[in-house]
Formats: structure tokens, C-alpha cells, sequence
């Protein structure tokens, strides 16, 4: 059973998303879920809390989560993989970094479908990587104009964000193999971001990159247990990478990839378990029915949208409902934190992104909020 504590409960947390803003502000801009913990989850770290158990964590060989991962990843995407080849890391995050220092040059070009998630464009920049976008429309991708621009500004790498983020696209397997076949005309390196890979909904297939015919040996798959169960403070993922892309990654300095912790290390195993696999199915089901009552409600607000296809973030258009900045807006006038779309790239301008990852209670006082906003903002035009 999903189980989201009460407003109070949820108001005394110390993580970022309800610290940054006051008390008085709705928080449904970064991605943490609202929801209690997994039952295997919890028990786990309170087992952990009694043994005292909150050491450095162990060696990643030792741990039992590359083998987890395997299982997990043979069961619901029907991905066979080798343990061997899945590394423990901090953070996805930390890991597209390292994806990028390690396996391109300064100066490399590594494109990025836009809007993309904020740390897939700061990475190429900090590591002096020429960042190259290309606009992701709604709903298909341009794949002629793609090829050509990965040609023209001699592309080095993709990071693909796998479902997308902030869209909710899943890609299928038409795209992919697409794709694909770009990456192996352009002799590119894949860092396929697929940490949003357990929340397809609709009952929609992931197809892992690796698994697409000849992409395992230029695919880097970065996943974790942290948007699906909520445990990103765990600090705990994966790196899949077969040789000799491994070998390149493992020769960046040790720490950028032992720092995980012990604690994430318990949560990971508790999470890819059948245990977990029964919440995860419960989770699906509600974040469906929280996308669907957005759905209902957002006609009336004149904001667009293509509902989300995966994970519990709504990508809305707007562009006809506001004027100005319209996470500005909303912060002002309806006492509610959004994403700003500009964070995501250029494409973003006049967008928001929601995290609709709570209760039914919280979203509809969220949605109340927004539409009596946009009510007031219309009566004083």
C-alpha cells in the first residue's frame, strides 16, 4: 500500500524539497517522491539502525547489488547482463560526469536532447565538452536532421536520458533501433541515463540501449534505486559497462566510485527484490491515477500537455495561461514551487515542470491552488 504522511509530517523533513522554500509554499518541483518508504526498505535500515551498522560501506564486489541489479534487470526488462560488468557508483549524476571525463577530450562535442534534465547539460559544459543540443519534438524524433547534425558538429558521444526526463517520453523500440543505427554510423559512445527505467506506465516496455543489437560495447547504462523508491539521500547506483569501456571508466581515481553508502547498499537489495517489485507495482498504479487527475483538471486551466508516458513528472505548456515566467507566477500567486522549464534548455521557455508524486489530497489542493491563480490572473486582464 502507497502511504504519503500527513502535510505536518511531511513539513518536518529536512531534505531540499521542503527546505528550500517556506513553510507556506506547496513544494512539486524536485523529484522526491512524497510517499512513506518501502516496506523491505524500511526494514532494512531499521535492522541496520539496531546493528549499529553505519560504517563505510562495503566492497562493491561484496555487496550483492551488482548481482540484485542482474536479477532485477533479467525479470523486468529481460536484460541479461554479467554482474561483472555493473559497477557501484554515489549518483547517477556523479556517474554522467565521469561518463563524460572519461570517455571523451576536451573539446569533444556530446549532444543532449533538450529540454533534458539540468545535470545532463551542466556536466558537458563543466568538463570543457562542447555541448550540442538537439530539440526533442513532441512526439517523434527528427532523425534525418539528427544524423546530420551529429555529422556537421562531429559528435562524440550521446547522453540519452531513457525515459526522458522532463517529457515523460518512452522511447520505442522503432526509435531506438534508430537510434542505434546512428550510433553506429557515428562510432558514438551511449550514456543512456535510465534511472526512471521502473516507472513506465500504461503498462509500457523499457527496452534497456545495451540490449539493441551491437550497442552493448558503446552503452554505459546509469541506474538506481533512488527516483523509483524514493532513496536518492542513499546515495547508491549503478554503472553498466562492458570492456573496454569499463576499463576507461575504473581508471578515473577510486572515489568516484566507492563513495556509496552502506545504508543505499541495504536499500538497493531490499528494492530489487520481489519484496520491493510488489511496491514498485502499487507505487505504478497510483502515479498513473495522479497523472490521469491532472489530466482532468488542466483543460479548465488552459495549460497543455502530452501526458507522461513514465515516471511522475508532468511536462506542462503555459504559453497560452501565463504571460510572464510561469514558475515565477505560480510561486507568487498560488504559493506552489515548480520547475522552471528554462532550466531545462531553450525549448523550455514558457513551461513548467510538476512532480505529482503524492497524495490525492496534496495534488488536488496543488491543482486548486494553480487553477484559482490563473482565475484571478484572467479576471484582472
Amino acid at each position: 500500500m502507497i502511504v504519503t504522511p500527513p502535510p505536518a509530517l511531511l513539513g518536518a523533513r529536512i531534505a531540499r524539497k521542503w527546505r528550500r522554500y517556506p513553510s507556506e509554499i506547496i513544494p512539486a518541483w524536485i523529484a522526491d517522491m512524497d510517499f512513506a518508504p518501502a516496506a523491505p526498505i524500511a526494514a532494512t535500515l531499521l535492522q541496520a539502525i539496531a546493528l549499529g551498522d553505519l560504517g563505510y560501506g562495503p566492497v562493491a564486489t561484496d555487496s550483492g547489488v551488482p548481482e540484485a541489479f542482474a536479477t532485477w534487470a533479467g525479470r523486468r526488462w529481460g536484460w541479461s547482463l554479467d554482474p561483472a560488468d555493473v559497477m557501484l557508483m554515489p549518483d547517477v549524476v556523479g556517474g554522467i560526469a565521469n561518463c563524460v571525463e572519461a570517455l571523451t577530450a576536451p573539446g569533444d562535442a556530446v549532444l543532449v536532447h533538450t529540454p533534458a534534465y539540468p545535470p545532463l547539460l551542466n556536466s558537458v559544459t563543466i568538463a570543457g565538452r562542447r555541448l550540442v543540443t538537439h530539440r526533442l519534438e513532441p512526439g517523434a524524433i527528427d532523425f534525418t536532421a539528427l544524423d546530420a547534425v551529429m555529422a556537421e558538429r562531429r559528435v562524440r558521444m550521446l547522453l540519452l536520458c531513457h525515459p526522458h526526463n522532463p517529457s515523460g517520453r518512452v522511447f520505442t523500440e522503432d526509435e531506438l533501433r534508430a537510434l542505434a543505427g546512428i550510433a553506429e554510423r557515428r562510432d558514438l559512445v551511449i550514456v543512456s541515463d535510465e534511472v526512471h527505467a521502473d516507472l513506465t506506465l500504461d503498462r509500457r516496455r523499457h527496452i534497456p540501449f545495451a540490449t539493441l543489437p551491437g550497442m552493448a560495447v558503446r552503452t554505459i547504462t546509469l541506474n538506481s534505486p533512488s527516483k523509483a523508491f524514493n532513496v536518492a539521500g542513499l546515495r547508491t547506483a549503478v554503472c553498466v559497462a562492458e570492456k573496454p569501456l569499463r576499463e576507461r571508466l575504473t581508471a578515473l581515481p577510486s572515489t568516484r566510485w566507492n563513495a556509496f553508502s552502506t545504508l543505499g547498499v541495504r536499500a538497493a537489495r531490499a528494492a530489487w527484490s520481489d519484496e520491493g517489485a510488489i511496491w514498485l507495482d502499487e507505487c505504478v498504479a497510483h502515479l498513473a491515477a495522479m497523472r490521469d487527475r491532472i489530466g482532468e483538471r488542466l483543460p479548465a486551466m488552459r495549460i497543455g500537455w502530452i501526458p507522461p508516458q513514465a515516471s511522475y513528472l508532468a511536462w506542462l505548456d503555459c504559453r497560452a495561461a501565463v504571460s510572464e515566467e510561469p514558475a515565477a507566477f505560480f510561486l507568487r500567486e498560488a504559493r506552489v514551487a515548480l520547475s522552471p522549464g528554462l532550466d531545462f534548455g531553450a525549448p523550455g521557455a514558457g513551461f513548467v515542470r510538476l512532480n505529482f508524486a503524492t497524495s490525492i489530497e496534496l495534488l488536488d489542493e496543488i491543482l486548486d491552488r494553480m487553477e484559482a491563480a490563473l482565475s484571478v490572473e484572467r479576471r484582472a486582464q
